[in-house]
């Protein structure tokens, strides 16, 4: 069992609790730390776990395995660098790092320390997109030509937060929800080569995002996001011999070539529940983690390329 403490308790940080505690037989939240006690007291109260203020009071608990960072992008670099130093595994949420360097000294501190590093772009284990996946490898859809990739909605809209910070999201939705289809699309086919990208401002900063991508192997990809809109997901595939859409958590719906159709089901997961059972597993040596460390720079180096290209209305380089 990995005794893990949560670090931030917003939005997201409670959907981690919500995914895990009492529910997991490999992952138990052992501890939770928030800056704001006084906002976070009842809640932590509701759930039976123990709230602190103070990250250090994570690394100082022996009966803490791996902390789970849910705290703003920027300060992910650090908080890796220094929990890898106290010897505690580190799942951080998306993005990794906010630059490649930084995502480069989080993986050598990690190497050194012997540690496992976890991310949450939990689409790798939603179970459609697992199913793509094998579609993809097992050359069902011929040639993957163009993926498209949309998560939009108005869950962050209006909050005075970190969130809409642009030294934490210089594009907006790209960087919150965007994010998981640079990832998932590059666990599809490979690295990405090129990206050109564009951020509007119409109802908020940053509320309608863009960006297009250009991969090594020579396929293209749109990821988009909204956040000032009801909730709507958006996956499409298409290949030479056939396209792919996911249309619910349980449903693909394909279409071939040869003119034959299928809604295809499949098992739906509770994606967050599994990729934190995946770093357990990891951990524990029962199998090799989903993600790689030069998986998890590249997908940096990504935004990196984006946000240049949003400054410089070019496409950019992924260096």
């Amino acid at each position: 069992m990995l005794k893990t403490a949560i670090i931030g308790l917003g939005w997201w940080g409670r959907t981690h609790i919500d995914a895990i505690h009492n529910k997991s037989d490999k992952v138990k939240i052992q501890r939770v730390v928030d800056l704001d006690i006084d906002g976070t007291r009842d809640y932590a109260t509701e759930q039976g776990l123990e709230l602190t203020a103070n990250f250090q009071d994570a690394l100082d608990d022996p009966e803490v395995d791996a902390v789970v960072l849910v705290t703003p992008h920027s300060l992910h670099t650090e908080q890796i660098i220094a929990a890898a130093g106290a010897g505690k595994h580190v799942f951080t949420e998306k993005p990794f790092a906010l630059n490649k360097a930084d995502a480069e000294r989080s993986v050598a501190a990690a190497q050194e320390a012997g540690i496992q590093l976890g991310l949450g772009h939990n689409q790798r284990y939603a179970a459609p997109q697992t199913e793509i996946k094998r579609m993809i490898e097992a050359g069902e859809l011929g040639t993957i030509m163009h993926l498209e990739g949309n998560t939009s909605h108005n869950t962050l809209s209006g909050f005075v937060s970190w969130r809409h910070d642009p030294k934490e999201a210089p594009g907006g939705g790209l960087y919150h929800m965007g994010s998981h289809y640079v990832d998932l699309f590059c666990s599809y086919l490979g690295p990405v080569r090129e990206v050109y990208a564009q951020a509007l401002d119409r109802i908020q900063p940053l509320d309608s995002a863009s960006a297009l991508l250009t991969f090594e192997s020579g396929a293209s990809a749109y990821i988009g996001n909204i956040m000032v809109t009801p909730i709507s997901r958006m996956l499409n595939v298409f290949g030479s011999e056939g396209w792919a859409k996911v249309v619910g958590l349980d449903t693909i719906e394909i279409s071939m070539a040869d003119g034959s159709t299928e809604s295809r089901k499949v098992t739906p997961v509770n994606p967050v529940q599994a990729n934190m059972e995946g770093f357990a597993d990891a951990i524990a040596g029962v199998h090799d983690y989903k993600f790689t460390t030069d998986q998890m720079i590249h997908d940096v180096a990504v935004l990196a390329a984006i946000e240049r290209s949003l400054v410089s209305g070019k496409r950019e380089p992924v260096l």
